[in-house]
């Protein structure tokens, strides 16, 4: 095997913005060990992802632009897919889903196109938005070599909503890279000085797109609360998206007024998520978020929506605290708790660290997908010594931030 020749992967993506599901992306193009494989990325035409498109170029990995096929009326657009594929000639082609309806006709297009080798993976939790694309998934996810998901819950979704086979989908959580303490403690320390934090003025981290699935209106409504019982508290909320002036004039309403900030899009987010007493994700649905994993590598305490993945990384008063999707009500009760507890919060953020650090890495989501390759080829599973040998190319826009 050591001198055969080099399997020609294409990962695609069709992602608008940076975030999760081209984290992993990134890590997958920039990790599989180059004497083994032979990566090419599609990404979407949207300016989003940009910046990606040409940190992937930089790293020597070749880039298409490729508008996505959303419509059966598309017959250009399938054309233009078909043809770029059958010039690319991939041996195996790596889907990557974040939206129930994302990519449906690729997967036939593929085929048609001679693709051998198909692998799927669900980044979220949902069903597609009509019966005729939840009958184009049933059939990209029954003719695919080998689906895999980012979390059980997101198995599960598959199971019950598309009636595929629990033996048929691979579960491969997202990973998280430890820190540079160093280099992120100064910028983090000029953050909190900046926002006044004080050991009764904690500051909370809340980093995600301002669209609904995030639920940024639940966390506004339990902040209320807390003021009204007189906590003082700072909060970021790092993100941008369509909610962001609605967000802004219901915080403002609230009289949250000096508590809440809109930061926009921070990049890099790690020295903001260190700075922070505690990270809160209010999510109303979610896959396996990467903000999550991210605040845990950092030791920080974190306060999380017991959706999708979450609670299968994080146990609830071990690694953190859960509260129900949407209720404001618990979400102030247990910001509450970190408010006046913060000995328990450093001592989750501890546990939390040692977890993640220990179960949730790059390297081990290389080496998952790596055996995913491996079975669907049908070949044998290359050593981790192997699968070592490939470093990852530093300067990523996806590396240094960006959360779904």
């Amino acid at each position: 095997m050591a001198n055969a020749a080099r399997v020609k992967v294409l990962l695609v993506e069709s992602g608008r913005t940076v975030g999760g599901t081209e984290r992993v992306v990134w890590e997958l193009a920039t990790r599989l060990p180059e004497h083994r494989w032979d990566v090419g990325v599609w990404l979407s035409d949207a300016p989003g992802v940009d910046e990606l498109a040409i940190a992937l170029e930089a790293c020597g990995i070749g880039v298409a632009r490729v508008p996505e096929v959303d419509s059966r009326w598309d017959w250009r657009g399938m054309a233009s897919t078909w043809g770029r594929l059958r010039r690319a000639r991939p041996t195996l082609l790596h889907a990557h889903h974040v939206w129930p309806a994302a990519d449906r006709y690729l997967s036939a297009i593929a085929r048609a196109a001679g693709v051998e080798h198909l692998v799927v993976t669900e980044h979220i939790v949902g069903e597609s938005h009509s019966g005729f694309q939840r009958a184009l998934k049933r059939r990209e996810l029954a003719s695919a070599d080998a689906v895999t998901a980012v979390s059980t819950a997101v198995a599960e979704s598959l199971m019950s909503d598309y009636g595929i086979g629990r033996d048929r989908v691979r579960v491969v959580p997202n990973g998280a890279e430890p820190p540079n303490e160093e280099a992120e403690r100064p910028t983090a320390a000029k953050i909190r000085t900046a926002m006044g934090i004080l050991p009764f003025r904690p500051l909370w981290v809340c980093a995600g797109r301002l669209e609904e699935q995030k639920g940024h209106a639940v966390l506004l409504e339990a902040l209320a609360r807390l003021r009204a019982q007189d906590l003082d508290f700072v909060v970021v909320l790092a993100g941008t998206g369509s909610l962001g002036p609605a967000l802004e004039r219901r915080a403002a309403e609230l009289g949250l007024a000096g508590h809440v900030h809109f930061a926009g899009q921070v990049d890099p987010i790690g020295p903001l998520l260190r700075a922070a007493d505690a990270v809160v994700l209010p999510s109303l649905w979610e896959g396996m978020p990467l903000t999550l994993l991210e605040a845990m590598v950092r030791g920080r305490g974190v306060i999380a929506s017991e959706v999708g993945g979450v609670a299968e990384v994080m146990l609830d008063g071990v690694h953190g605290r859960l509260v129900p999707p949407g209720d404001a009500t618990a979400l102030a009760a247990a910001l509450a708790g970190f408010h006046a507890r913060t000995d328990e919060v450093r001592r989750l953020g501890e546990s939390a660290a040692a977890h993640a650090r220990e179960h949730y890495t790059w390297d081990r989501v290389i080496e998952n997908f790596e055996a995913v390759y491996d079975d669907v080829l049908g070949l044998a599973s290359f050593s981790p010594e192997d699968r070592a040998a490939s470093e990852l190319r530093a300067g990523s826009p996806v590396a240094r931030g960006g959360a779904r």
